[in-house]
């Protein structure tokens, strides 16, 4: 694995690494026992106050998904399946033989499909807010559909704190132009993985006994992105995890609750 470009930031390097020929923008930070941490649509760039939590405890390795942020994405790698493959490369040349494997949303999606190929390349599992699941049955909808709602009205349904960067039309045209590539690319990336079936793998719930590893599974309380319903079938396919519901959180747990579910994370993992 060669390293390209590299860039101080005041908690950790943002760092350009080379996985089979595929440029990937890296985050790095801490030190201790290895952290692989997946992150949803909101990129690496969302998930910072998260980051540096875990950081107090672990040595966090945050790539940005083939397609996100500064990453390349080669055209052949279209589907989340595909990134599970990819992440195991990425972890082979990282030498993270057994690291905690942290994912958000659409990041647990991916942690889940790349542990059902090789159960044992992970120390812990946490799936924190995650997709991948059937999202509809017929008439009736367990996930609210992302690509039909507004930015501002997905901002106020994901999170229960101040929406992120860009969630309205107005800061949107405020940005520096490198920002709104970012988040360009990123829903570029989105509508590419997960446009259909919308946010899913008709065939994970089968694949997922699969994973051995000790397992948790958290929710925000106050999730206006997913339903009780969707909540129900994650714990019937991984019936072996823990589940956790964390109050005065939404969809995006890990920023409504950031050094609370670092702290459950550390404690899991004997930290």
């Amino acid at each position: 694995m060669e390293t390209g470009w590299r860039k101080e930031l005041d908690f950790g390097v943002l760092s350009s690494v080379d996985v089979l020929g595929t440029a990937v923008e890296m985050f790095t930070a801490g030190s201790g026992a290895p952290l692989l941490f997946l992150h949803g649509l909101d990129g690496i760039e969302g998930a910072a106050p998260f980051l540096r939590e875990l950081s107090q405890s672990f040595t966090v390795y945050a790539p940005s998904h083939p397609g996100f942020g500064n990453s390349e994405r080669p055209a052949r790698l279209n589907r989340v399946d595909d990134l599970g493959y990819f992440y195991l490369d990425l972890m082979n040349l990282l030498s993270l033989d057994c690291p905690v494997v942290v994912g958000t949303s659409f990041g647990g999606w991916v942690a889940a499909e790349t542990l059902t190929k090789e159960p044992d390349r992970a120390s812990h599992l946490v799936l924190v807010s995650p997709v991948g699941l059937p999202t509809a049955d017929r008439r009736e909808q367990y996930v609210a559909d992302i690509f039909m709602l507004s930015r501002q009205e997905l901002g106020a349904r994901m999170q229960l704190g101040p929406a992120g960067v860009g969630s309205n039309m107005a800061t949107l045209t405020k940005l520096p132009e490198a920002e709104l590539q970012r988040l360009m690319r990123n829903d570029e990336a989105a509508s590419l993985y997960g446009w259909t079936p919308y946010m899913s793998n008709p065939k994970l719930a089968d694949r997922l006994h699969r994973i051995t590893v000790p397992t948790l599974v958290a929710w925000g309380a106050e999730d206006a992105i997913v339903t009780d319903t969707y909540r129900n079938a994650w714990a019937r396919a991984l019936p072996q995890a823990s589940v956790e519901t964390i109050a005065e959180a939404g969809h995006r747990l890990h920023a409504d609750q950031p050094a609370q579910l670092a702290v459950r994370i550390a404690a899991r993992a004997g930290r």
